[in-house]
């Protein structure tokens, strides 16, 4: 009986030792609500260190000196896509495109019934870049096809001509080339279009992971340190118009433009000296890093939000990573060159076949220019679309990620929201 008790009373006495420490841990270890009061916390510090000091006017003046910053850059590079210094104008038809972010209005343009939509696109049909752009082609087809006419005509009546004619001409020939063309044309399309949507996909997910990252500096990172905080969003704020213009192949000077406009002398030096030996874009992306990694070590608060800064940063790199793998990587050019001789054979032959199978009339040289103008229209098409970055909307893109920087950073520091304490 001894022994029972005294292992019962030991066993207690564990317990209790068990429950303390828990309690000790709990006590040490704070939880979320704890580190955004402990944030709070040390804000409330710096605050009264300032106002001791120079008082808060510091900040503001940061504060008012960055909101003139971002209105000067909206007026230098708006978001109205003709104000595109790299516009590709010699691809884009007037009306709808995809160089512009589309409206309900625009939606419902394009949405007209099939009779109204025809009637558009005829009526716009010499105003087609597309179609201009390959006309020479077109021209070089009809023209051979009315040679080929001519000569059937000035041949018809003799045996050994006729003879070569109709066997060089067979439509089993064309026949041959015309399945594997087709694939040919529809493969080539539907890789442009995939890269055209994995294009727009990356700089959507650049838009979401700074205006995320916008919100998380102004929440996070500005009660500890503003002047970091501020920093970073003007970093922030221009990755948009620096990755543009690195894909659009803007000169080096509507760089600089952007960049001594948004950052301080001595950062925008060290910038400049960074592009010796590195891109605009990475440098900038690991100056955020460093400067909230700076900010949070300083500072007696959690490291958390480094965590979140961190994701962020890592998505607009992955997004800026796959910007680069399809600006320097297009579909293999041995590709496109197979494409273009079996297109220059297929165009050869066609008229042949067709002086052979229906004879040498006006119906050849018609059939074969516009066999040509669809043929080498979808070529065509397929080529525009390969080069992704002429056909985004990278002027609208680019002031989007500007715009929610800015409503994001100052929507969270303003002061406007509603206290939850007074609805409660």
């Amino acid at each position: 009986m001894c022994i029972l008790l005294i292992s019962r009373i030991a066993m207690r006495l564990v317990l209790l030792c068990l429950l303390a420490v828990h309690q000790s841990y709990a006590f040490f270890v704070p939880t979320a609500h704890q580190q955004r009061l402990a944030l709070i916390w040390a804000y409330k510090q710096q605050e009264n260190l300032s106002l001791n000091g120079n008082g808060i006017r510091s900040d503001l003046s940061l504060l008012n000196e960055l909101q003139d910053d971002f209105n000067t850059l909206t007026v230098l590079r708006p978001s109205d896509p003709l104000a595109d210094i790299s516009f590709p104008a010699s691809v884009v038809s007037d009306g709808s495109s995809y160089t512009r972010i589309w409206t309900a209005q625009t939606w419902q343009i394009h949405s007209h019934p099939p009779h109204r939509r025809y009637a558009r696109h005829l009526r716009k049909w010499t105003q087609s870049k597309t179609a201009r752009k390959i006309l020479p082609t077109v021209c070089l087809a009809t023209c051979w096809s009315i040679v080929v006419t001519l000569l059937a005509n000035y041949f018809q009546n003799r045996p050994i001509p006729r003879k070569i004619i109709s066997a060089a001409g067979t439509s089993s020939t064309v026949s041959l080339l015309s399945a594997p063309l087709a694939l040919l044309l529809t493969l080539r399309a539907n890789a442009s279009v995939a890269r055209l949507l994995a294009s727009r996909q990356a700089w959507g997910a650049i838009v979401l992971h700074a205006r995320g990252l916008s919100s998380i500096l102004a929440n996070y990172i500005y009660p500890i340190n503003p002047k970091a905080a501020i920093l970073s969003v003007r970093y922030l704020s221009i990755i948009g118009w620096i990755l543009k213009a690195q894909f659009r192949g803007e000169d080096e000077a509507s760089q600089r433009e952007v960049l001594k406009l948004m950052l301080t002398g001595k950062e925008y030096q060290w910038i400049i000296n960074e592009q010796n030996t590195t891109k605009y874009g990475v440098a900038m992306l690991s100056r955020i890093r460093q400067v909230c990694s700076l900010a949070m070590s300083s500072s007696t608060a959690q490291v958390t939000p480094l965590y979140f800064v961190e994701d962020s940063l890592k998505g607009i790199e992955s997004s800026a990573g796959i910007c680069e793998r399809l600006f320097g990587s297009p579909i293999p050019p041995t590709y496109t060159r197979h494409l273009s001789r079996v297109m220059s054979l297929w165009l050869l032959l066609l008229p042949i076949s067709l002086v052979s199978s229906i004879g040498p009339t006006v119906t050849t040289v018609i059939t074969t220019a516009l066999a040509a103008y669809v043929f080498v229209g979808l070529d065509e098409v397929g080529m525009e679309i390969e080069n992704v970055f002429q056909l985004l909307p990278l002027q609208q893109l680019a002031a989007a990620v500007q715009k929610d920087v800015y409503d994001q950073f100052y929507g969270s520091i303003s002061g406007s929201q509603p206290d939850i304490k007074s609805d409660t």
